[in-house]
C-alpha cells in the first residue's frame, strides 16, 4: 500500500512539473505580457526604483508610502529592477503569479487528504483566465499564498499548533500587503477548516479555535484601520442578479467561448454530478470553505471604496475550490480516465491560444517600440486607443489577439511603455493614494485630472490638449489617421502611430 502511494505521489509530482512548464512557455516567446493593467503597474515600480534620483522621474512623481493592502508589486518590483530590466522582472513576477495558484490548489487539496488528487490538477484550467488577463497580479499572487499557507494550517494545525500559528500570522500580514481580498480568501480558509472541527459542538473549545483565529488577523485588523481605506465609503454598487451569475464564469474567462464553457462544465458540473451519483466527496473544511464564499459571492458588492469587481474575485475563489476542494471517490477506471483525458485536452486547447497570442504581441512591441522613437525624456503624451465602437469590423477580427471572449480589450494601458522605455509622461498612470504608493505632481496631475479616462480617437479629437507634446495612437490602423490640421505624424505604422499635436484645442 505504501509503495502504490509513493508511486501515485511521484506520478503526480511529474504531472505538475510538466504543467508548470507548460504554464511558464508564454513568457518566453512575449516580452510585453498583454494583461490589461499589468503594463500600468509595472510604469509604477519602474518609477518607484528610480525615485528620487532621476531627474526627469523625479519632476513628475513622488513616492507616497503609506499603510495601504495592496502593495505587492510595489515592494517586490523596484529592488529587482536595479538588477535586471523592467520587462524581466515583470515576466517574473507574471510567472510567479501564473504558478502559485496552481501549486497552491494543490497543495491545499493534499492536505485535506480527499483522495484521487489528479482531479486537483485540474486547477490549471484557472490559469491564464481571468483576473489575470485582467492584469490583478497582486490579487492573483495573494489567492496563491492564500491556499499555500492554509494548506500548513490543514497539515500541522493539531500537531504543531505554536509554529502553524506563528507562520498564518506573518502569511496574513503578508497577504494584507500583497491584497486585500487574499486575506480574505485566507480567513476564510482556516476559519471554515477550524469550523469543521467543532462538531459536536463545545463552547470551550469555539471560544479556543476563535481566540486562536483573533490572533492570526489582529495585526492586519490593525492595519486596515489606520490604512487609507478604511476611511472611503458611500459608493457600493451590485449588479443584476443575472450579470452576477455570468461572473461565475470569470475564473474561466480567456480568448475562446467554447474552450471557457468547457471549463466551466468541468470544473462545476464533473462535482455536481459526482455528488448527486455519490461518486463525490468534500470534506468538511472545504464545504465549510465553499459555503462561506458562495454566501459572501451573494451579498458583496461589485464596487466598493474605489475597488472595482469584488465579487468578481470571489467567484475566481469559488473556481479553484471546485478543484483545491473536491474528490472523486470510486471512479470507474473509464471515467477516471475520461475526467483525465478532458482536463488535458481543454487545458492544452487553452494554452494553445495563450501561445499563439502572446506570439502576436511581438509585433505589437515592436510597433510600439518604432511609434515611440522620435519621444524624449520629459515629454509629454496623451494615450488614445481605437475602440470597437468605432471599429467593429477590426474588433471582431481581432488581428492581434487583444480581446478576450467576454468583450474585454487588453490594449488600454500599453501607453506605459512611453515612461518605462523613453521616460515620457503619460496621464493615465495609476496613483490613488489608497491603493498606491506614489502621487503625481503638478502640473501633470492637473493634465491627467483633465484626461480623466482614456479616450478613443472619437473623443480624442474633442479634446483640450493644451499641456502635451504628442499622441500616441493604439490599434492605430483601425481607424483613420488624426487629421493633418491638427496632428503631424512623426513615427510609426500598424498598431501604433506617434503624432506630434499642431493644434491642441478642439474646433
Amino acid at each position: 500500500m505504501a509503495t502504490a502511494l509513493y508511486r501515485r505521489r511521484r506520478s503526480g509530482n511529474v504531472w505538475i512539473v510538466a504543467i508548470c512548464l507548460v504554464l511558464v512557455a508564454p513568457l518566453f516567446v512575449c516580452a510585453l505580457p498583454p494583461l490589461a493593467d499589468y503594463p500600468n503597474h509595472l510604469a509604477r515600480a519602474f518609477v518607484l526604483s528610480a525615485l528620487p534620483g532621476d531627474p526627469v522621474l523625479n519632476r513628475m512623481y513622488a513616492a507616497d508610502w503609506s499603510v495601504i493592502p495592496n502593495l505587492g508589486l510595489d515592494l517586490v518590483m523596484p529592488p529587482l529592477m536595479h538588477w535586471l530590466p523592467a520587462l524581466t522582472v515583470g515576466r517574473l513576477v507574471v510567472g510567479a503569479a501564473v504558478l502559485l495558484p496552481v501549486l497552491g490548489v494543490v497543495a491545499y487539496h493534499r492536505a485535506l487528504r480527499a483522495g484521487e488528487a489528479w482531479w486537483s490538477l485540474g486547477g490549471c484550467l484557472t490559469a491564464y483566465a481571468g483576473c489575470l488577463l485582467y492584469g490583478f497580479l497582486n490579487f492573483v499572487l495573494s489567492l496563491g499564498l492564500a491556499l499555500l499557507l492554509a494548506a500548513a494550517w490543514l497539515s500541522w494545525r493539531e500537531t504543531r499548533p505554536k509554529a502553524t500559528v506563528l507562520l498564518a500570522a506573518v502569511g496574513a500580514v503578508a497577504l494584507f500587503t500583497c491584497h486585500l481580498m487574499g486575506l480574505v480568501f485566507f480567513g476564510v480558509l482556516i476559519g471554515a477548516a477550524e469550523l469543521s472541527r467543532l462538531w459536536p459542538f463545545r463552547l470551550t473549545e469555539a471560544l479556543k479555535r476563535g481566540g486562536v483565529l483573533l490572533l492570526v488577523f489582529i495585526v492586519p485588523a490593525v492595519l486596515y484601520r489606520v490604512s487609507a481605506l478604511a476611511e472611503l465609503g458611500g459608493d457600493a454598487q451590485w449588479l443584476p442578479w443575472g450579470r452576477k451569475l455570468l461572473q461565475l464564469e470569470t475564473g474561466f474567462i480567456a480568448y475562446d467561448p467554447w474552450l471557457d464553457g468547457l471549463s466551466v462544465l468541468i470544473a462545476f458540473g464533473v462535482p455536481l454530478a459526482a455528488l448527486a451519483c455519490r461518486r463525490g466527496r468534500v470534506p468538511p473544511a472545504s464545504a465549510w470553505a465553499i459555503a462561506l464564499l458562495a454566501a459572501a459571492y451573494l451579498v458583496t458588492p461589485y464596487a466598493w471604496k474605489g475597488t472595482f469587481q469584488i465579487d468578481t474575485r470571489l467567484a475566481v475563489m469559488l473556481a479553484m475550490m471546485m478543484f483545491a476542494g473536491f474528490a472523486p471517490v470510486d471512479w470507474p477506471r473509464w471515467a477516471r480516465r475520461a475526467g483525465q483525458v478532458a482536463i488535458a485536452g481543454v487545458f492544452l486547447g487553452r494554452m494553445a491560444l495563450v501561445l499563439l497570442g502572446w506570439w502576436d504581441q511581438r509585433a505589437v512591441l515592436a510597433s510600439l517600440r518604432a511609434a515611440m522613437a522620435p519621444l524624449r525624456p520629459g515629454q509629454t503624451v496623451m494615450v488614445a486607443d481605437a475602440s470597437p465602437a468605432e471599429a467593429p469590423a477590426y474588433w471582431a477580427k481581432d488581428p492581434y489577439r487583444l480581446r478576450l471572449a467576454n468583450g474585454v480589450t487588453l490594449s488600454a494601458h500599453f501607453g506605459a511603455l512611453t515612461l518605462i522605455e523613453r521616460r515620457a509622461w503619460w496621464p493615465f498612470e495609476f496613483d490613488n493614494p489608497s491603493q498606491q504608493p506614489m502621487r503625481t505632481r503638478e502640473p501633470y496631475r492637473a493634465l491627467a485630472l483633465r484626461a480623466a479616462e482614456l479616450p478613443d480617437r472619437t473623443r480624442l479629437l474633442t479634446m483640450d490638449l493644451s499641456g502635451f507634446d504628442d499622441v500616441l495612437l493604439t490599434n492605430a490602423e483601425a481607424v483613420p489617421p488624426l487629421p493633418a490640421d491638427r496632428f503631424t505624424r512623426l513615427a510609426g505604422s500598424g498598431f501604433a502611430v506617434l503624432y506630434a499635436i499642431r493644434d491642441r484645442r478642439p474646433d
